[in-house]
């Protein structure tokens, strides 16, 4: 039984975004039904290696909302971004928070992973929850390109190259969740500064967990050409401007 839910942000200079991801992930919280029980909720947002003003923003925004906390780190680097953040969770489980509300063990945690960039529906939250409640260690999720973000044909082409279903075979950082047990199994997230996202889920499979894939609570990211890592989704929509015999991949 899950007792505590922690969606982790990782985000280096993101003033522009951040704030309407962060509004997104709050307002799927609020539509968590759970009647039995109280699950705990927490927003960990990592400003990694900022340049701008994105911790002063969610600092603003922590103020007001205590279920968001901020990490300052220096790494530029999204996989230990995302693994600073998975090891303040775990390492304050059943600490400062009334009983009905606590996780007392790792596998009681799960750790919901999104982009700064990126929008998740009112029903990712609840969507993480029915799969971790039916015992799958790690959910895959899908993601497809923001209306407005970015060109018309772009965005077309990206659809084009992708089919969104349940079992797809793809690996996106913005829609991925773990269990706070294999989080520890498979020691934490890789330090990768792009495709951690796909070797946790290769680590999870190394160590026997269930990974389950799913098109429900797809998140919508931007669809800039400006990437925050050099191999990222912004580059590979970069590809899609400019078709080369590199493919898609």
């Amino acid at each position: 039984m899950i007792g505590e839910i922690a969606v982790i942000v990782p985000a280096r200079d993101e003033e522009d975004e951040i704030i309407g991801c962060i509004e997104a992930i709050l307002a799927s919280f609020a539509r968590l039904e759970d009647c039995a029980r109280r699950i705990r909720q927490r927003v960990i947002v990592v400003a990694d290696a900022c340049t701008d003003s994105t911790a002063e923003a969610v600092a603003g925004l922590a103020a007001v909302h205590p279920s968001i906390e901020l990490l300052s780190t220096t790494f530029a680097n999204v996989g230990r971004a995302r693994n600073a953040a998975g090891d303040h969770v775990l390492s304050s489980i059943g600490r400062q928070v009334p009983s009905d509300q606590v996780a007392t063990a790792p596998e009681e945690v799960w750790l919901a992973f999104t982009d700064a960039d990126s929008r998740v529906p009112e029903h990712w939250i609840s969507t993480h929850l029915e799969h971790a409640e039916a015992d799958a260690d790690c959910l895959v999720g899908t993601v497809a390109p923001r209306v407005g973000t970015g060109p018309a044909d772009l965005l077309a082409r990206w659809h084009d190259a992708h089919e969104l279903r349940d079992d797809h075979p793809y690996v996106f950082g913005a829609n991925l969740g773990l269990r706070g047990s294999l989080f520890t199994r498979i020691g934490g997230v890789p330090p990768l500064a792009c495709g951690e996202d796909a070797a946790i889920v290769t680590a999870v499979l190394e160590a026997g967990g269930q990974v389950r894939r799913t098109d429900a609570g797809r998140v919508l990211t931007s669809a800039r050409l400006t990437s925050r890592t050099t191999r990222g989704f912004s580059a590979y929509l970069q590809r899609l401007v400019e078709p080369t015999d590199a493919g898609i991949g």
